[in-house]
C-alpha cells in the first residue's frame, strides 16, 4: 500500500508563511491548483517554454503527484505504487515549488490565496486544474458499509484492501472507469457483476457492435454483465448484502463500487466569484470570467462542453502554457479519443460515435476479419467524423489525425477498407518517421510525432529517453513499438517469463505423460528377484511405494495450495503467472512420481477411479495452460476466451472428487 508523502522530493516542507519575504519578489508568481496529470503537465509545459516567473503547484492529497490513469492497473496488481508516480520536476533556476496543501480560499482582488495550514500565498496568475469528483446517485442504502467509489489513490487503496475479503462485487456503471474497475476487482478471483443502465457498455465511446464485443470479452473472463439495468436501492442492515435493480431483480453481493460518472470540482472557483456553469466557464483563451484566472482539464467548461478524458486536458495545458509564455495559440475544442486495453482486447475510438451524433452521420463502413477484429468508419458527406476499432489496428494514429482534419475518404479507400480493414496502402504507414508531425503517436499522453522529433533533437535518442522526456508509452505501453521505430532501434518486447512458450512447453510435456499412461503397456514383473530392474523395485518394494505415495501426496497438496494463491492473502508474493507456472511444473513432477508409484497401471475399483480422475485432471489442466500460453502468439478472440474458461472450470470440477478418492485409497492400503 502507498504511504502518505506530505514531504517528498517534490516538497521540502519549507513553505513560506505570509510573514516570510518572497525569495523572488520581482518575479511573477503562477499558482496551479491541482496536482493531477493535467496540472503537472501544465507546470512542465511552462518550464519547457521558459516561463519567467515562479510556479507553485498545489495538491490536496497526501501523496506525491501520480498518474490517475493507472489506478485500475494498481488495483489489479499489474503495476506498483512507485510506477504510477510522476517523475520529479526539476528546474535549475529553482522557479518551481510543489506544495502539498489544499487551497481553501482565493481572493482575486488582493491576489492572494489561503491554504489549509493558514498560510497566505500571493499570485499574479492562477490556473484551476482541480479535476472532478465522482458522481453517485442518491439511492437508498448508499451509506451502508461495503459501498465504494473509484476515483483517486485513496479509493484505490481501499479497494485493494477490500479485494482480499470480497467474494462478490457489483460495479455500478459500465463506462470507461466502470469497465476498468470490474477488470481490476478480479485480482483475487472475486466474482464481479457489472451493471449498466445503457444498452451497451462504454456507450459514449463505442457503438452497438463494439459494445457487444466488449461485453462478450468480459463475460469470457467470468464478469457478469447486466445492461439496461439501473439500481433502485442497496439492501442490508449495516453492510450491503444485495443490489435491487429497477426491473425487480436482486443481485447478492458484499461490495458495491459506484462508477456512475463525474462532476467538475468547482466549489473553490464558485466561492471565489468565478463564473460557473456545469464546470468553470472558459473562453477560447481558457480564461475564466476573471482576469488572470484560468481553468483547464475536467473542471473546465468550454463552449458548453466538458471533456471527461485526459487527452483534451493535456491539449488545454499545452495551449494555455503557450499563451502565458507570449504565444498565440487558441483552443477551439477537442475531438475526444479513447485508447485502452481491457484484459487482452485493445480498444480505440475517436469522434462522433455516441448516440447524440446518430442523425448527423450519413454513412458507416464496417470491417470484420477472422481474428475477431472490428473496425468502423463514421462519415458525413464522405468526410471522416469518427472511428471505432476493437482489436488490433495498425492505422490508429493516422486515422486519429484524419478524424481531426475531417479528411475526405474516397471510393477506392472505402473499397480497401471493406476488404482489408485499412484506408491507406500498408507501405504508406510502415514507418513512424514518414508520418506528418501532427500525427498522434501516444494517445494516452497526447504526444505527437513532432514532439518526439523535437525531443530527439534535444538528445533523447532511445525509447527510454523518449519516454522520460515526453511521457510517451508510460501509461499503457502499446506505443513502444512506434517509439522504437522512430528511434531506429528494433523493438524488444518484455521478456517472456512463466508465460508463452515456457508455459506451453511444460503443459505439452504434461499432456504427453498423460497420453503415455494409456499407450504404454502395463508393468511386467520379473520372475526372479535377481533379474528385477531398479524401476521395478519402485512398484514392488513397500517402503519405496510409501515414499513415492507420500511424495505424490505432498506435491498434490503443494499444487492445490498454489492454486489458492488468489484467495489467500499470504500468497501475494510474486506475480500470478509465476505461481501458475510453478503449479504446472508441479503437475508434471506429480505425473513422473505417479509413474514411479504405479507404472501407469490403472488398477481396479477405487484405485482405477482415482487414477482416471488424476489423469483427466492433469490433461484438462494441460489444455487450459495451452490456451493461456497460446494467447500470446495467436488471436483466438472470443472462442479462445471461452475455451480458457471451460477448461479452467473443468479442471476445478475434476479436482473435487480427488480428496475423497485419495482418502479411500489410503484406507484401503493401511486397513485392508
Amino acid at each position: 500500500m502507498a504511504e502518505p508523502q506530505l514531504i517528498s522530493q517534490w516538497d521540502d516542507g519549507t513553505v513560506p508563511s505570509s510573514d516570510t519575504p518572497d525569495p523572488l519578489p520581482n518575479h511573477k508568481v503562477m499558482v496551479v491548483i491541482g496536482s493531477g496529470p493535467v496540472g503537472v503537465q501544465f507546470a512542465r509545459e511552462l518550464l519547457n517554454r521558459g516561463y519567467p516567473g515562479v510556479i507553485k503547484l498545489f495538491g490536496d492529497e497526501p501523496w506525491r503527484p501520480y498518474n490517475r490513469i493507472q489506478l485500475s492497473s494498481l488495483v489489479a496488481g499489474e503495476v506498483r505504487y512507485s510506477e504510477i508516480l510522476f517523475p520529479e520536476i526539476r528546474d535549475e533556476r529553482d522557479n518551481f515549488q510543489f506544495i502539498n496543501r489544499r487551497v481553501v480560499q482565493l481572493d482575486q482582488h488582493r491576489q492572494t490565496l489561503l491554504d489549509d495550514k493558514g498560510v497566505s500565498h500571493r499570485f499574479d496568475q492562477v490556473v484551476f486544474a482541480t479535476g472532478s469528483n465522482p458522481w453517485v446517485p442518491n439511492v437508498t442504502g448508499i451509506e451502508l458499509s461495503g459501498v465504494y467509489v473509484f476515483r483517486d489513490l485513496n479509493d484505490a487503496q481501499q479497494l485493494m484492501a477490500r479485494s482480499v475479503r470480497t467474494r462478490r462485487t457489483v460495479v455500478v456503471g459500465g463506462g470507461l472507469l466502470g469497465v476498468e474497475a470490474a477488470r481490476a476487482m478480479q485480482r483475487n478471483n472475486t466474482q464481479v457483476v457489472l451493471v449498466h443502465q445503457s444498452n451497451r457498455l462504454m456507450n459514449r465511446q463505442l457503438d452497438i457492435e463494439g459494445g457487444a464485443i466488449l461485453k462478450r470479452t468480459l463475460e469470457g473472463y467470468g464478469i457478469e454483465v447486466f445492461l439496461n439495468s439501473g439500481v433502485r436501492k442497496l439492501v442490508g442492515q449495516r453492510n450491503v448484502t444485495a443490489v435491487l435493480l429497477r426491473n425487480g431483480q436482486t443481485i447478492e453481493c458484499d461490495t458495491v463500487i459506484f462508477s456512475t460518472g463525474i462532476q467538475p470540482n468547482v466549489d473553490l472557483a464558485r466561492g471565489s466569484g468565478v463564473k460557473v456553469g456545469r464546470g468553470i466557464v472558459v473562453n477560447d483563451h481558457l480564461q475564466t470570467s476573471q482576469e488572470n484566472v484560468f481553468a483547464i482539464g475536467e473542471c473546465a467548461e468550454h463552449r458548453g462542453d466538458i471533456y471527461g478524458l485526459l487527452a483534451p486536458g493535456l491539449e488545454q495545458a499545452a495551449i494555455l502554457a503557450d499563451r502565458l509564455c507570449e504565444g498565440s495559440a487558441t483552443y477551439t475544442g477537442s475531438i475526444a479519443a479513447t485508447q485502452l486495453k481491457i484484459l487482452d482486447l485493445p480498444i480505440f475510438t475517436i469522434g462522433w460515435i455516441s448516440d447524440e451524433y446518430e442523425n448527423q452521420i450519413d454513412q458507416t463502413i464496417t470491417f470484420h476479419n477472422e481474428n475477431g477484429d472490428y473496425r468502423k468508419l463514421f462519415l458525413k458527406r464522405s468526410r471522416l467524423k469518427g472511428f471505432v476499432a476493437v482489436g488490433a489496428c495498425a492505422e490508429r494514429s493516422r486515422l486519429q489525425q484524419a478524424v481531426v482534419n475531417e479528411q475526405r475518404i474516397f471510393p477506392w479507400q472505402v473499397a480497401r477498407f471493406k476488404s482489408e480493414g485499412r484506408i491507406w496502402p500498408q507501405e504508406d504507414t510502415a514507418h513512424v518517421r514518414e508520418w506528418p508531425a501532427s500525427a498522434i503517436v501516444c494517445n494516452c499522453r497526447a504526444v505527437d510525432k513532432g514532439t518526439l522529433v523535437e525531443a530527439q533533437l534535444q538528445g533523447c535518442q532511445s525509447v527510454a529517453d523518449l519516454a522520460q522526456c515526453t511521457g510517451a508509452s508510460t501509461v499503457c505501453g502499446s506505443c513502444k513499438p512506434l517509439l522504437a521505430d522512430l528511434a531506429g532501434a528494433p523493438f524488444v518486447p518484455e521478456p517472456v517469463v512463466a508465460t508463452g512458450k515456457p508455459l506451453i512447453a511444460v503443459v505439452a510435456l504434461s499432456a504427453l505423460l498423460v497420453v503415455a499412461n494409456f499407450l504404454l503397456p502395463s508393468p511386467v514383473y520379473s520372475e526372479h528377484f535377481e533379474s528385477a530392474s531398479w524401476l521395478e523395485s519402485f512398484w514392488t518394494d513397500s517402503l519405496l511405494k510409501q515414499i513415492t505415495g507420500f511424495t505424490l501426496l505432498g506435491i498434490s497438496v503443494a499444487g492445490i495450495l498454489i492454486s489458492l494463491r488468489k484467495r489467500i492473502k499470504k500468497f501475494t508474493l510474486g506475480g500470478f503467472p509465476w505461481w501458475r507456472f510453478i503449479h504446472t511444473v508441479l503437475g508434471v513432477l506429480a505425473l513422473v512420481i505417479l509413474y514411479l508409484h504405479t507404472g501407469f497401471s490403472l488398477g481396479e475399483n477405487i484405485n482405477q477411479y482415482l487414477m482416471l480422475d488424476f489423469l483427466l485432471l492433469a490433461l484438462v489442466g494441460a489444455f487450459a495452460g495451452a490456451v493461456i500460453g497460446g494467447e500470446r502468439y495467436t488471436k483466438m478472440g472470443y472462442t479462445g476466451k471461452q475455451m480458457r474458461q471451460w477448461f479452467t472450470h473443468a479442471h476445478i470440477v475434476l479436482f473435487w472428487p480427488l480428496p475423497v478418492l485419495l482418502g479411500f485409497h489410503v484406507l484401503s492400503v493401511y486397513f485392508f
